[in-house]
């Protein structure tokens, strides 16, 4: 299966911004964002996704945590992962649930 390189920026103050090459969408619930997560990890193509937010496209902070595609793709696959942030923590919960 051909994956969407993707990555997940955790801000400092609850934040989460998905970035693919033709998709970036900011959100404030840990949960959504771990049902596009799921989308994309189950073969979804972001190119025509409603909600696409080009200007909060931006490089990493040095506060920021990061997670990569492979990073999202072994926590759904069942390896563990390391507790950080509130709303890290809450996504890869939701993460590691959706797999089936």
């Amino acid at each position: 299966m051909n994956y969407i390189k993707f990555e997940l920026l955790f801000d400092n103050g609850g934040g989460i911004t998905l970035i693919t090459p033709d998709y970036c969408h900011s959100y404030d619930r840990p949960d959504w964002a771990a049902a596009d997560v799921v989308g994309i990890l189950d073969g979804a193509n972001t190119s025509n996704w409603d909600g696409n937010e080009p200007e909060f496209r931006r490089d990493q902070h040095p506060e920021d945590d990061v997670m990569t595609g492979s990073m999202a793709r072994a926590i759904r696959a069942g390896n563990p992962w390391t507790r950080r942030g509130h709303a890290w923590n809450q996504f890869c919960t939701v993460l590691e649930k959706s797999w089936y």
